[in-house]
C-alpha cells in the first residue's frame, strides 16, 4: 500500500529543505579557499565543486515549484488528494520521495550551533548583536536575550529541532515549555 499525497509531500518537503539547508549553510568562501589550497583535482570537478552550492539551491528552489504544484488538497468528497494531478497517490511525489531516499538525502536536525545562528539572526538590535542564552528540549532550543527587554510580551524564541522554525512564546519555565511546545507541534 502507498501513503496518500499529504504524507509524500511532508516527507519530500522535508528531504528538499534539508538539502536547501546543507548548500546555504555552505560558505562558498571557504569551499574556493579549499580549492585553491588542494589544487589535486582535475578542471571540470573544481569547476562543478565551486557550482555545486549554488546547483544544489537551484535544484531546490525548482524543487520546491514542483511541490507548491503538487500539494494535499480535498477532492470532491472530502477525500485526500494531491492538487496537482488530483488523485490520492501521486506519482510525481512518490517519484520524487524514491530518487531522495535512493540518495540518501535525509531532513537534518538542527544542532545547538545552527540554534543560536538563527536566534542571533533573530535578536540583533539596532545594528548590534545581543547576548543569548539557549536552552534545549527534545522538540527544540529555548532562546532568550540576556539583557532585560521588559516591553516584550514573549521574550522566548524557539527553534524547532526538525524543522528551524522560529516561534515566539511568553516567559515559563523551560519543562513547561517543553511540554507546551510539544502539544503544539501536535495540533493540540
Amino acid at each position: 500500500m502507498t501513503e496518500p499525497a499529504s504524507w509524500t509531500h511532508d516527507q519530500v518537503h522535508q528531504r528538499v529543505h534539508a538539502a536547501m539547508t546543507a548548500a546555504m549553510r555552505a560558505d562558498p568562501h571557504s569551499i574556493d579557499a579549499a580549492l585553491v589550497q588542494a589544487g589535486s583535482l582535475d578542471r571540470s570537478s573544481q569547476e562543478f565543486i565551486a557550482q555545486a552550492r549554488r546547483l544544489v539551491l537551484a535544484c531546490t528552489a525548482a524543487l520546491t515549484c514542483v511541490l507548491s504544484a503538487h500539494r494535499p488538497g480535498e477532492g470532491a468528497h472530502g477525500e485526500p488528494v494531491c492538487r496537482g494531478c488530483g488523485t490520492r497517490e501521486c506519482r510525481t511525489l512518490r517519484g520524487l520521495a524514491h530518487v531522495l531516499a535512493a540518495y540518501s538525502v535525509r531532513p537534518a536536525l538542527v544542532d545547538r550551533a545552527e540554534a543560536w545562528r538563527r536566534a542571533d539572526a533573530y535578536f540583533w538590535h539596532d545594528g548590534r548583536p545581543v547576548p543569548l542564552t539557549i536552552e534545549d528540549f527534545p522538540d527544540g532550543f529555548v532562546a532568550r536575550a540576556a539583557e532585560d527587554l521588559a516591553d516584550d510580551p514573549t521574550p522566548l524564541l524557539v527553534i524547532d529541532r526538525h524543522t528551524g522554525a522560529l516561534s515566539r512564546w511568553p516567559s515559563m519555565p523551560v519543562e513547561l515549555l517543553a511540554c507546551e511546545y510539544t502539544r503544539y507541534r501536535a495540533g493540540l
